[in-house]
């Protein structure tokens, strides 16, 4: 509205200049002066505008120039002249002015100001000194205006309906299409790919929604397939006997298999590696001697294959790296136990050398003692009876190897019959407390049982169970020295009951620990003090617990002590044969 009444008034003010020029030249040049105010009387009747002709005194050459038309009100020629503007024209300017001046008043009224667009022009020659001046009111300015504005109100109006009209067609559109599109997307990040867009358009936007549905049913069928390759491939590591850890270059595990998580926790118990290991964060770092294969096979870009020992198990290592586009981000490592295998090697190389071992100091003793007796070495009753006693105690060591070793062969042939049926295994286990008391005290043992079991009948062959407690009792007094302790513990976990016995002796070397119930087996004999045995006695030990339906294992750390436990079933099958 400001640019339109700037413009329109600059437009009615060079239309009222350009007529006042016009006029003054015609007064200039015309000699004929009645006729030539007849003239500009014309002129100024056709633009609605009123003239007034001052004199060089300020007073009106002819008071009759006024148009007959009074609709313009009357402004007396003082009034311009005293305008500070309008007396430019004096010196020969054309002076151009927008204000209120005071109208002559109508009879009876009060005087008043209206606003006026006023043009002096000077009426300059050697027989004329006067200004011409003519004001139009702004009535039709005003006029325009308001027709203005209201066209305008028009218009906008009609803009805004418009607009409403357009905005609700980009709601319905292209909004709310959009608006869809970014919850579907949303459910899309979260997973759910169920979601689906409904296409109500054929037009661009009606494509985009079919492709987000598209997209969301091949995004679904992909994460489908790999869960199922994901299932799959943790199916194939859970059943794999086998040991199988991923991890990245920093020697932190990503993935393992249940074989791989047994493995780990005895190495946190030999090495102590707990502290290592961020608990709070589920972060587990490899062992030192897996990291220096892991930095191995980063280092040459290649497969590793080696041995490592963990509590006295070999495993072989086959480790290869894993890439990354060209970049190696870590390594797989597979560990199957060799222990077996090696243990068998072992047997088969020692088996002979063991036995030979076992039968020639008994053999030599009676073939020396015999051949004294032949030879009359020993002189009188006495030393006779001396050497058959040793050639007897000889033989009967002979006769006990012989046994045990055909006890192994019946048990693990099958063909040893156990007699299980009801009995008190606390009683069983007092008697056998009872019975290694003696020993116990002499040697400055504590022997002691501690019974955590709700119930003490239980299913089990009494003769046999007492000969594996008292050779793995009789095993831990002979390994703990004085001042040392060793318990009979008893309790019940997951439907079975559990019996250990447990030292605080010299332990058993990791190496030693695979082979301890292997036949002829024996540890450092140092550690014996003099009561060596013949090597079958946890060999015959585990065929019993196994007769049972049960299983034994062994713990131990070298210098804090061993402890055995077997597991055995509550109601394991009656006069089962082995």
């Amino acid at each position: 509205m400001s640019f339109l009444d700037g413009f329109y008034e600059k437009q009615r003010t060079e239309d009222l200049k350009q007529l006042a020029q016009n006029i003054a030249h015609v007064i200039l040049v015309y000699k004929d002066r009645e006729k030539t105010l007849s003239i500009a009387r014309e002129l100024v009747d056709v633009y609605d505008t009123r003239m007034v002709i001052t004199g060089s005194l300020g007073k009106y050459i002819n008071q009759d120039v006024d148009r007959r038309d009074k609709t313009i009100p009357e402004v007396k020629a003082e009034e311009f002249l005293k305008h500070p503007v309008l007396r430019q024209a004096r010196n020969d300017r054309i002076a151009v002015t927008r204000d209120f001046f005071q109208v002559v008043p109508d009879k009876g009224r009060v005087p008043r100001y209206e606003e006026f667009v006023a043009v002096a022009v000077p009426l300059h020659s050697p027989d004329l000194n006067n200004e011409l001046i003519l004001y139009q009111t702004m009535d039709e300015l005003r006029e325009t205006t308001n027709k203005t504005t209201w066209l305008i109100f028009y218009a906008a109006v009609i803009g805004i309906i418009l607009t409403t009209f357009f905005a609700f067609f980009l709601s319905t559109r292209i909004t709310q299409p959009l608006h869809s599109m970014k919850k579907a997307a949303d459910l899309y990040a979260q997973g759910d790919f169920s979601a689906q867009i409904s296409i109500r358009t054929n037009d661009e936007i009606g494509d985009l929604a079919s492709t987000f549905n598209h997209m969301a049913s091949r995004l679904n069928d992909l994460i489908v397939a790999l869960s199922r390759e994901k299932e799959q491939l943790s199916s194939v590591l859970k059943s794999m006997v086998d040991a199988v850890m991923t991890f990245d270059h920093h020697g932190r595990i990503i993935v393992t298999n249940p074989p791989a998580e047994a493995l780990l926790k005895a190495w946190e118990y030999e090495q102590g590696m707990e502290e290592d290991n961020d608990v709070e964060k589920g972060i587990k770092f490899l062992p030192d001697s897996m990291r220096s294969i892991l930095e191995q096979a980063v280092r040459n870009a290649e497969e590793v294959v080696t041995d490592v020992v963990v509590q006295g198990r070999i495993y072989a290592v086959v480790m290869a790296p894993l890439y990354d586009d060209d970049q190696i981000r870590g390594a797989v490592a597979v560990l199957r136990d060799m222990t077996q295998e090696r243990r068998l090697d072992k047997l088969r190389q020692d088996f002979v050398a063991n036995v030979s071992h076992e039968l020639r100091t008994p053999l030599m003793m009676l073939q020396g003692y015999s051949e004294a007796i032949i030879d009359d070495i020993a002189q009188t009753a006495e030393e006779k009876k001396e050497l058959a006693q040793i050639i007897y105690d000889e033989s009967l060591r002979m006769s006990r190897l012989v046994n045990e070793l055909l006890d192994i062969a019946r048990m693990e042939a099958g063909y040893t019959q156990l007699d299980i049926r009801p009995g008190n295994l606390l009683q069983l286990e007092d008697k056998v407390i009872r019975k290694f008391n003696g020993v116990a005290k002499e040697q400055g043992i504590c022997l002691q049982m501690d019974w955590q079991a709700p119930d003490s009948m239980f299913y089990f062959d009494a003769d046999r169970l007492e000969q594996v407690l008292t050779n793995l009792i009789d095993n831990a007094i002979r390994h703990t020295g004085q001042g040392g302790r060793v318990t009979l513990r008893t309790f019940m976990q997951d439907e079975m009951y559990i019996i250990e016995v447990a030292d605080t002796g010299s332990g058993i070397p990791a190496d030693d620990l695979p082979f301890v119930f292997e036949r002829f087996y024996k540890a450092d004999k140092a550690r014996t003090r003099g009561r060596a045995g013949t090597g079958l006695g946890l060999s015959i030990v585990k065929n019993i617990v196994e007769g049972h339906h049960g299983t034994i294992t062994v713990r131990s750390k070298l210098g804090e002590g061993t402890t055995f436990s077997i597991q055995l079933p509550i109601q394991p099958e009656e006069g089962r044969n082995r």
